[in-house]
């Protein structure tokens, strides 16, 4: 805070009544759209996610710190890949991070008692995760325009910080109603719903054609 004040210099603040409300941000064409894929890919993603020792252990691998490592490392790819693509082919690139979790889900309900089947998986989870809240933020950016991306972020933030929440509350209610096995199964509609919602939202969230803004 004391570098903040010695260094950043000062600026103006908005006058009282420049911005839209919170209410008209969010009424935005695109805006609700892209937040809704924050939702359901955190909720996806936070329901395997949290319980990552549980499900290791069902899958009779248990070195969860390897799993984390693997996931880890990972990220770092999908975030270098999506420095890559993002002003590009942002549509695209999205749609492929949300297709690959979905198929990661699907191979984990599968095959994650193979050692091979269960790391390959998480490091392709990573990947597709890695980049993906860069992907969603710069949609969102385009779709509120720059004059309202600061009430439109944050709006995403508080989205993003339900969807953990949601997201580990509903993997500890399938952990404990229907046990490990259960987790990619409870994962998979919810991030295929986001895949959805993507291939859906064309027009003003997700345009093949970024605007560039």
């Amino acid at each position: 805070m004391g570098w903040v004040w010695w260094r950043v210099p000062g600026f103006p603040g908005e006058p009282p009544g420049a911005g839209l409300p919170l209410h008209r941000v969010a009424a935005l064409p695109g805006v609700s759209t892209v937040l809704s894929v924050t939702l359901f890919l955190l909720l996806g993603h936070q329901v395997m996610y949290t319980y990552v020792a549980p499900f290791t252990a069902h899958a009779g691998f248990g070195r969860t710190g390897l799993v984390l490592l693997v996931f880890g490392a990972a990220t770092v790819a999908g975030i270098w890949v999506t420095g890559v693509l993002v002003d590009r082919r942002l549509r695209a690139t999205l749609l492929g991070a949300l297709a690959l979790c979905t198929a990661v889900m699907l191979a984990l309900g599968l095959g994650a008692g193979t050692p091979a089947v269960l790391l390959v998986s998480v490091a392709l989870w990573g990947v597709a995760f890695g980049g993906a809240p860069t992907l969603i933020q710069t949609a969102l950016v385009d779709a509120s325009g720059p004059a309202h991306a600061d009430v439109a972020t944050s709006l995403q933030t508080t989205v993003h910080n339900a969807g953990i929440a949601a997201g580990s509350l509903t993997g500890g209610l399938a952990l404990d109603r229907l046990g490990a096995g259960a987790l990619p199964w409870t994962a998979l509609p919810l991030i295929a719903g986001a895949f959805a919602i993507v291939g859906l939202g064309r027009v003003h969230a997700f345009p093949a054609v970024r605007r560039r803004t």
